[in-house]
């Protein structure tokens, strides 16, 4: 291991293995093998399930509840409809997400699988990584509130895998670091 692959996750001395941050476990399984999983709900759920609520439940049956009520289909109402009806699958997609969702990371068999999980649904990004990978924290190319983020990104043969910019910093710090050994057999 090269000395630019320690530096690269700043705090990354302070990790303990047995001692993950709040939101995060490891979990080990014949499927997906050791996985790092993080979830938390978020607490501006408290403000989104009311606001959903109350934003869709009166735009759904305002513009398509009344012409169903009233059994006549009218096409401009329905298009006009269409923005509100995608609002509302967003929102409820966040809602789903921040309930029941989670992010599984793991790395079995040379692969890194990067998952973001509700039940059994899923999205997964993969890379395929030998010991010459590299593992850091990075500057993202977007800002929230004017403050630039930070990424997990793992390196190998020419091809990069960014993500984490979501996670708390502690939880990015645990992630970098635990990916870096389990990859470099550590």
């Amino acid at each position: 291991m090269s000395f630019s692959e320690v530096v690269l996750i700043p705090g990354a001395d302070g990790v303990d293995p047995a001692r993950p941050p709040k939101g995060l476990r490891i979990e080990e399984s014949a499927i997906h093998g050791k996985s790092l999983i993080y979830r938390k709900v978020p607490a501006a759920l408290l403000f989104l399930i009311p606001f959903t609520a109350v934003w869709s439940g009166f735009s759904m049956f305002g513009i398509y509840g009344t012409q169903i009520k009233e059994g006549v289909f009218d096409p401009a109402r329905s298009l006009f409809g269409i923005p509100f009806l995608l609002g509302t699958i967003v929102l409820l997609s966040i809602i789903l997400f921040g309930l029941f969702g989670r992010w599984r990371i793991g790395f079995s068999g040379g692969v890194l699988s990067v998952a973001l999980e509700i039940g059994p649904f899923g999205w997964t990004r993969r890379l395929v990584c030998d010991s010459s990978a590299t593992v850091g924290i990075k500057t993202a190319n977007w800002q929230k509130n004017n403050v630039p983020q930070k990424v997990i990104e793992v390196e190998c043969l020419g091809n990069k895998l960014r993500f984490g910019s979501p996670l708390p910093e502690e939880a990015k710090v645990f992630v970098a670091e635990t990916l870096r050994r389990m990859i470099h057999g550590a």
